[in-house]
């Protein structure tokens, strides 16, 4: 696609696969848009060719299901995607699908998606989905891409800090979140698995900006030594 961008990059768990290969062909060619099992070509190093990829889009659709939770990459583009909004908001947008429905319970709306209009591919399915897509991408083709925010983390420093997050035992977990004041609605519970846990943990810090994403470092460092560099 080169630097003329896309209008949409699709951003899903790797469950979803199939479904959003299905959505693609929906809306490609008469829509650019970029799916990594589609556009990626042999070779490529895809932490680094998503992550050029989205700064090219003109809009984030992130296709949500009860795989999500537990799908990191999706969960990080999800972060760049509010990341690129709070930095030119007029340049990028993030759209929620949810393939399985709304969830009916707010507590289960992925943090970061509450207060965004979303689609229902239960009540739309694919072919509908599309159509409300290919609506939003006739105001959005003019729109210049948007730039990477200066402040926003790299994709290894995410995977470090999730990495050494789920190297803690719970009293360590437990006593990062107590010295970064993390706020417990935005956490999974105790019972959940640590993984799930560091997830929203590195989730919430990215959303709340630079400086508490370095606060998190420090505290992971201290509580930690060595598993950071």
């Amino acid at each position: 696609m080169g630097e003329a961008g896309y209008i949409f990059f699709l951003a899903h768990a790797g469950p979803d696969t199939e479904r959003a290969k299905e959505l693609r062909k929906f809306l490609h060619p008469a829509v650019a848009v970029f799916l990594d099992a589609c556009d990626l070509a042999p070779g490529d190093d895809w932490s680094v060719e998503l992550l050029r990829r989205q700064r090219q889009a003109r809009a984030t659709v992130a296709l949500l299901s009860a795989s999500t939770e537990a799908a990191y990459y999706l969960r990080e583009e999800v972060a760049s995607a509010i990341a690129y909004q709070r930095h030119e908001p007029d340049t990028h947008r993030l759209i929620p699908v949810y393939l399985d429905g709304v969830p009916k319970d707010p507590v289960q709306i992925t943090y970061g998606m509450r207060g965004l209009h979303a689609l229902d591919a239960a009540q739309l399915g694919m072919a509908g989905i599309a159509v409300e897509l290919k609506k939003v991408a006739a105001d959005l083709t003019d729109l210049p891409p948007p730039s990477l925010p200066p402040d926003a983390p790299a994709p290894a420093d995410r995977i470090a800090i999730f990495g050494a997050l789920c190297t803690f035992l719970p009293p360590q977990f437990d006593e990062t979140v107590f010295r970064i004041n993390a706020p417990k609605q935005h956490l999974a519970p105790a019972i959940e698995p640590l993984s799930r846990r560091a997830l929203d943990l590195v989730q919430w810090a990215e959303q709340a900006g630079q400086d508490r994403l370095n606060d998190l470092c420090n505290v992971i460092r201290k509580t930690a030594p060595g598993a950071l560099p």
